[in-house]
């Protein structure tokens, strides 16, 4: 997709390199739209960075690590764009992609082992979120009594 053939492979250089501040691991995909890339670290926060330089454009603190990828659409209404995402508590968020003002957040389950790891996808105005279970984990207790959940998808 970028044109490379593979004798110019070994000549690519590094452009810029992010670290996320404070965070030994970060388990977000990346997504880059119009010349930003948006990605959640393992400190709590969600990045725009400039795609070019590697600026931080902005940042929006989560109550929870976010793994997912995220998703970019249109807010209804305007000539905006919001990003897309949830957090391993299961809460799903919207942010304007430009200034990374909170649009609005939702919890989309309760049960303590429902996260949301897999990226939101915006589809004819309906959000769908899929929500997952880490009862692999909380199962190991002994006193946990496992199974309860097997995970969602919701529709916003």
């Amino acid at each position: 997709m970028a044109g490379l053939t593979p004798e110019q492979v070994p000549r690519l250089q590094l452009k810029w390199a992010f670290g996320f501040p404070g965070a030994s691991s970060a388990e977000a995909q990346p997504t880059i739209v119009g010349g930003l890339l948006f990605v959640g670290g393992g400190d709590r926060k969600i990045y725009a960075l400039d795609a070019k330089s590697g600026c931080i454009r902005w940042t929006f603190a989560t109550e929870a690590v976010v793994r997912t990828a995220i998703s970019v659409g249109p807010i209804a209404g305007t000539d905006q764009f919001a990003v897309f995402f949830g957090d391993v508590r299961a809460s799903a968020y919207a942010v304007n992609a430009t200034t990374g003002a909170l649009i609005w957040k939702t919890k989309v389950e309760n049960h303590p082992a429902a996260r949301i790891v897999g990226a939101p996808t915006l589809y004819s105005g309906v959000l769908y979120v899929p929500v997952s279970s880490s009862e692999e984990l909380t199962g190991s207790q002994p006193t946990y009594q496992c199974c309860t959940f097997r995970g969602s998808v919701v529709a916003l």
